[in-house]
């Protein structure tokens, strides 16, 4: 019989088991215990434990990998040999600031007889795993005076709610009938305006993907909120997916009257909330320990949009920003990106193309495949149209075909011509767009234009395009390659086929996990345009100066996202070979 001193061997491990116990986590040699309340969360989250290093967790088969806040693997943890039936977990730290290179620091997990594991979360309801699309509150209000026609309506609801508020428990009926008992309104105007204040409230929330999926089967929500409650009930239910139990009261956080009845009945490992008072001071005072949700303000991209009068975009880039989420963890950051540089910076350089397009009197604008396949769906948007932005369509191009002669692909190309043109690639110096507009002799009708060039194009092309923005491309350019990808494959023949003209396609080599990162991105991007067919275009849009500043404050965000878009970005790089078409064989005509 086996001495229960005795080591077994490695025990294998899987989520479920990981799910339900605590961690004890040190570090050998030293074996320093670093915390006794590591756990895992099942949405890949870690919680108990935080730091910067150990932000995320997935499992790989029987390894356990641990992720920084980058999505990057710090440690690979496997089963480790010990006494007894507990799970115990090791490997070799890998240190982000020596380029994620092996140490000879060995992390371990060991389970403990904690039941830290069992312990719930506490989670604000507005502006935590809800947000308004006008962000500012009052705006509901506002919005709801311009439609009943009621002047004067936004000061008075908000000055009677502040004169109650408190002083004593109240609902939103009360606000109207105060409303109605100092002469503002009528009682058929106080019902009418409350129906359209809850319809015009319900339509301005949205969840906020990342603090959604913090939410566990047996958390609960707190909100200190005025709302009808089954007002609330269907928020949390039909807006966040959420059936957990919901506390509503009107100061019970505030007031911190409401967490004796919250610790007699659950035991709280940490509460979240937006509100300094009453969802940190507050909670922290009852020894809980508290999360300060800040991801509903504004981020830099969506400032610099506000600064220059675009505040309507910056409303609708934050929208698909929050929505954004994926279990992995890699697409996440991928989405984000997407709706926070890349989605604002060619929002920016749509108002560029359009001035371009007006000085030269252009009737015809052309997308190139494959940077811009995203951009182009922007350009012929309603929005944009009624900016009057000029007709675009999608070509297929690619710099095998502008440096190869063909008088089929010089056909293709001509025929989609209008009588003055832009020519649109999103980075690059210009070279291939040049080169082939020179041998079709059309340089006086089409224009070539890049977003993004690179600031050595004028010792490279002769001709220099049109261009938004300046910028290195060793930094820069694969980051907008891949944030623009597109799972179709890249133009390198056209064929004559039965008396019409064939463009063969080089397949992609994109993993599958890209391919989902693509379609994703695409997602985010295509949410974001169902927002734009809201948005009133600027009659005056900023000038191309300020355009060109806000582009460019907006670019020097990138190198921060490089970290969280290796993946993407390695992959990218295997896909931006010259075409071949030997390899177009099985190609989508």
């Amino acid at each position: 019989m086996l001495n229960v001193a005795e080591e077994k061997a490695p025990i294998s491990v899987d989520a479920d088991q990981l799910l339900s116990r605590t961690f004890t986590f040190k570090v050998q040699p030293q074996n320093s215990v670093i915390s006794e309340d590591f756990v895992f969360h099942q949405n890949g989250f870690l919680i108990g434990y935080s730091h910067a290093n150990e932000t995320y967790w997935e499992l790989d088969g029987n390894v356990v990998n641990i992720l920084d806040a980058d999505g990057r693997v710090t440690c690979q943890l496997s089963p480790l040999s010990g006494a007894g039936e507990a799970i115990r977990l090791g490997g070799y730290f890998r240190n982000p600031m020596l380029g994620y290179e092996e140490t000879a620091n060995f992390h371990v997990l060991e389970e403990n007889a904690s039941d830290s594991h069992t312990r719930i979360q506490s989670f604000d309801l507005f502006d935590t795993l809800v947000a308004r699309r006008c962000y500012d509150p009052l705006e509901v209000f506002r919005i709801v005076e311009r439609k009943a026609a009621v002047p004067g309506f936004a000061d008075w609801r908000h000055k009677t709610e502040m004169s109650i508020f408190g002083r004593r428990p109240y609902g939103i009926d009360d606000i109207y009938l105060i409303m109605v008992s100092e002469g503002f309104i009528t009682q058929k105007q106080a019902a009418v305006l409350r129906w359209m204040e809850l319809e015009e409230e319900w339509e301005h929330l949205f969840p906020i993907g990342d603090v959604v999926a913090r939410v566990g089967a047996n958390d609960i929500v707190i909100s200190d909120m005025y709302l009808p409650r089954p007002f609330i009930e269907r928020v949390l239910r039909e807006k966040c997916g959420l059936e957990n139990r919901l506390y509503l009261s009107n100061y019970g956080k505030h007031h911190r009257q409401i967490w004796p009845e919250i610790l007699s009945n659950h035991n709280v490992r940490t509460h979240f909330g937006d509100n300094i008072q009453a969802d940190i001071i507050s909670p922290a005072s009852f020894g809980i320990d508290v999360a300060l949700v800040s991801i509903s303000k504004w981020d830099q991209t969506e400032q610099v949009l506000h600064a220059i009068g675009l505040g309507a975009y910056a409303h609708a880039v934050r929208e698909a920003r929050l929505r954004s989420f994926h279990p992995s963890l890699a697409i996440r950051h991928a989405k984000r990106a997407q709706a926070s540089i890349n989605i604002p910076l060619m929002l920016l350089a749509s108002f560029w193309l359009k001035a371009c397009a007006q000085e030269r009197g252009v009737d015809k604008i052309l997308m190139a495949a494959r940077d811009c396949n995203l951009w182009q769906e922007m350009l012929a948007s309603r929005h944009f149209a009624r900016a009057n932005m000029p007709p675009s369509e999608y070509i297929r191009i690619s710099r095998a075909v502008c440096y190869t002669e063909s008088v089929e692909y010089e056909a293709y190309l001509q025929n989609k011509l209008g009588l003055r043109n832009l020519l649109v690639d999103f980075v690059g110096t210009g070279k291939s767009l040049g080169t082939i507009i020179d041998r079709m002799e059309r340089r006086a009708t089409v224009t070539p234009c890049i977003l993004l060039g690179e600031p050595r194009s004028a010792e490279i092309v002769e001709t220099l395009p049109e261009t938004f923005l300046l910028r290195d491309f060793t930094t820069y350019r694969v980051f907008f390659e891949a944030l623009n990808a597109s799972l179709e494959g890249s133009t390198v023949l056209t064929v004559p086929d039965n008396y019409r003209l064939a463009v063969l396609l080089q397949e992609n080599e994109f993993s599958d996990v890209v391919k989902t990162m693509i379609g994703e991105m695409r997602s985010t991007f295509q949410h974001f345009m169902r927002d734009l067919d809201r948005i009133d275009p600027p009659r005056n849009p900023p000038s191309l100066d300020i355009l060109r500043q806000a582009g460019g404050a907006i670019v020097e965000l990138l190198p921060a996202w490089s970290g969280k878009l290796s993946v993407l970005e390695a992959e990218q790089k295997s896909n931006v070979a010259q075409g071949n078409a030997f390899r177009a064989a099985y190609a989508t005509h």
